[in-house]
């Protein structure tokens, strides 16, 4: 899931129906042809699972909140039953109720037993949601460590001076 979810990461200009499934329409095409029925009634699936607030299927994603433009970002990857998902910042800019839920939606996943990476530069989100930090400076990932034994403060450290490096 892109940083970016406006430029890169969902097309804002089409619907919600489109965007899901977008990377993988093969499931409702036959002959060449796109079935909507089919479609729409898995989209409609999505909307309720995510809880994404819309109009239906049909309504342009650009209409939508942050957040909800996120769950669908999200809702995408789950659609095509992904089993590692990558997130890059994915509360940046949204409501808490949003990222309320999607941090319940991160934990339910990895409980599942979906690898889930997370890239933030909002340490509170990633000492409350992770399981090990690893930290990246100058282009060199440091070793994961496990939560209980980082504090913000010595992630700062590893990312301004790479201190940990191997």
């Amino acid at each position: 899931m892109a940083e970016d979810r406006k430029n890169e990461g969902l097309a804002v200009s089409m619907s919600i129906a489109d965007n899901l499934i977008l990377s993988h329409p093969q499931p409702f095409e036959k002959n060449g042809l796109l079935f909507p029925g089919p479609k729409f009634a898995a989209v409609k699936e999505w909307i309720d699972k995510m809880a994404i607030k819309c109009q239906g299927p049909a309504q342009k994603v650009a209409d939508l909140s942050g957040g909800n433009q996120q769950k669908i970002a999200i809702a995408r990857l789950l659609h095509h039953k992904v089993e590692i998902l990558l997130l890059d910042e994915p509360t940046r800019g949204i409501d808490l109720g949003s990222k309320s839920q999607i941090y319940r939606l991160i934990d339910q996943l990895a409980q599942e037993g979906k690898a889930i990476l997370i890239v933030s530069s909002y340490l509170p989100e990633l000492m409350g949601i992770c399981d090990r930090i690893a930290v990246m400076c100058r282009g060199v990932l440091l070793p994961p460590r496990p939560i209980a034994e980082v504090t913000e403060n010595s992630i700062m450290v590893q990312a301004t001076t790479g201190a940990g490096a191997t």
